[in-house]
């Protein structure tokens, strides 16, 4: 109890002030509007009534976002590990890499619409796009940034290809690697919403996109918690993952 108190205390402290603060402006005072912000009690009771829609729109949410950021990674992280290491392909293809990713992935939106079959597809590629170049640019930094006395050592002892790019570029690029893949995971989430408000008919953005249009802030208030807390629990997963690939390192 007592460490669970030490490692989340100030987490739940702070939630605490955030929920008191709200009721103090909403219920007690009535500072902000009854309408945009409705009582807190009001949207929790409303729960039971919208669970279905909810979670239907999770699932949806998730095949699109999990779908396009495992591509992400994939395609991110080896075609980013091959450039960082070839400094001749690096020196070649960097200006096109700084013209294309300067582009907001937002504004490819119509050009996804109209090229690809389906809006399921189009929303599949914004996010990838999205997450892709914040994963490709960290990766090319940390492969390139690598100690080159980690290599001499791998020359050294004769290892093969496989086995120094697994056992020492890798794992020495790694934690760049992760910082870029957690930014990139809150983009996606991002262009998860921008993405929603095209052509789909569930999911989380869109079901705070549907009820908005017809002003019922309650709802739009109960997809807000929902949407917050889905990220909050995945970002928790993703900080464990990371935390035990990088168990190494002096912070964890």
């Amino acid at each position: 109890m007592a460490k669970f108190a030490k490692e989340y205390g100030g987490i739940i402290a702070i939630g605490m002030c955030l929920l008191i603060g709200y009721i103090l402006l909403t219920d007690v005072f009535g500072v902000l509007s009854a309408f945009l912000f409705p009582s807190i009690f009001k949207v929790i009771k409303l729960f039971p009534q919208y669970i279905d829609q909810l979670m239907n729109g999770l699932l949806s949410s998730l095949f699109l976002l999990v779908t396009a950021y495992v591509l992400a990674v994939i395609t991110a992280i080896t075609l980013g590990t091959i450039i960082g290491l070839k400094s001749g392909l690096r020196k070649n293809v960097t200006p096109y890499i700084y013209a294309f990713s300067a582009i907001p992935v937002p504004l490819l939106t119509p050009y996804a619409i109209n090229l690809l079959p389906t809006f399921q597809a189009a929303s599949i590629f914004l996010i990838w796009l999205a997450a892709f170049w914040v994963i490709f640019g960290t990766t090319i930094g940390a492969v390139m940034s690598i100690d080159k006395r980690y290599l001499e050592t791998a020359a050294i002892l004769e290892m093969s290809k496989a086995e120094k790019l697994f056992s020492i570029i890798l794992p020495a690029a790694s934690p760049s690697i992760l910082v870029g893949c957690s930014i990139a995971l809150t983009l996606s989430f991002m262009m998860l919403a921008v993405a929603e408000m095209f052509g789909a008919r569930s999911g989380m953005a869109y079901f705070v996109q549907y009820y908005s249009d017809f002003a019922k802030f309650d709802v739009v208030m109960l997809g807000f918690l929902f949407t917050s807390a889905v990220l909050v629990l995945i970002m928790y997963i993703f900080d464990t993952i990371k935390h035990r690939i990088l168990h190494w390192t002096i912070n964890n």
